[in-house]
């Protein structure tokens, strides 16, 4: 019926064998027998669906990590979570200096390291819906420009008027200027309160277009979250906007210029 359901082949309480390789050389399967205790859930797809979490030192004696004349266990990988505000390539760089690759057989990198070549595809997919995002702007431009040439049309009479009383050329174009700045602040100030309040509620209104279409608008096993996840950035919401008005002005210049270099007597020599 179109609806995503959790299927469970285990449940607390249940045992589970698992088969995991040891860390000698070369490696064998080792067979143990684990029992459920729990679900989590890191609302991430790709954590979700491969890891399972076991005691870390009862892990370490099963693969053979633990040394059985000092007792001192090994690892195979070391998390580490830093604070807001931290740069990543700072401390990975302050590591890697301090654990050189040439004298210790670790790998440092960063989560960003790891995930590269997604996160590569995902600036490729913003810089594609930015291109896009202006060529729409564009194309409204085009638009402001085509009407305020008919405008121009329209009062060529009015222009004429003004002129033959003594308003000077800059006077005319400033007039068609300001509406075009008026316009392009009007048209950008109310789309970007529209786009504010669909990125709030995106997550409502997928759910209404699955309700309606019957069929899944964001795949959590696809796009890894459990929900479209948003960031409000106020630098991209400012450049947008000034780049729309400014659209929005130039689109204005040629029929303001058109405007001012009517003259008095052409302007009303058919009215």
């Amino acid at each position: 019926d179109g609806m995503i359901e959790d299927n469970f082949f285990c449940l607390p309480g249940d045992d589970v064998r698992v088969t995991l390789p040891s860390s000698g050389s070369p490696p064998k399967p080792i067979h143990e027998s684990f029992t459920v205790v729990d679900f989590y859930e890191s609302k991430m797809s790709e954590y979700d669906s491969s890891f399972a979490f076991v005691p870390l030192r009862r892990l370490q004696e099963l693969r053979g990590m633990i040394d059985p004349v000092t007792g001192a266990a090994a690892v195979t990988s070391i998390q580490l979570k830093l604070r807001d505000g931290v740069t990543l390539s700072t401390v990975r760089d302050k590591l890697r200096a301090r654990f050189p690759a040439d004298q210790f057989p670790v790998r440092i990198q960063t989560w960003r390291d790891m995930q590269g070549p997604l996160l590569a595809a995902v600036r490729m997919e913003t810089t594609i819906l930015n291109i896009l995002l202006f060529l729409i702007i564009a194309v409204a431009g085009f638009g402001i420009l085509a009407t305020f040439f008919m405008i121009v049309v329209e009062k060529t009479r009015d222009v004429g008027i003004l002129k033959s009383l003594g308003a000077p050329s800059s006077g005319v174009m400033s007039i068609f200027l300001t509406y075009g700045f008026s316009l392009g602040l009007a048209g950008s100030g109310v789309g970007m309160v529209l786009g504010l309040a669909f990125v709030a509620n995106i997550n409502e209104i997928a759910a209404a277009l699955e309700w309606c279409t019957g069929h899944e608008v964001f795949d959590p096993t696809v796009y890894y979250f459990h929900k479209i996840p948003t960031i409000i950035n106020g630098f991209t919401i400012g450049w947008i906007v000034v780049g729309a008005i400014f659209i929005a002005v130039m689109a204005s210049v040629l029929p303001a210029l058109r405007a001012a270099r009517l003259h008095p007597v052409e302007a009303l020599r058919y009215e």
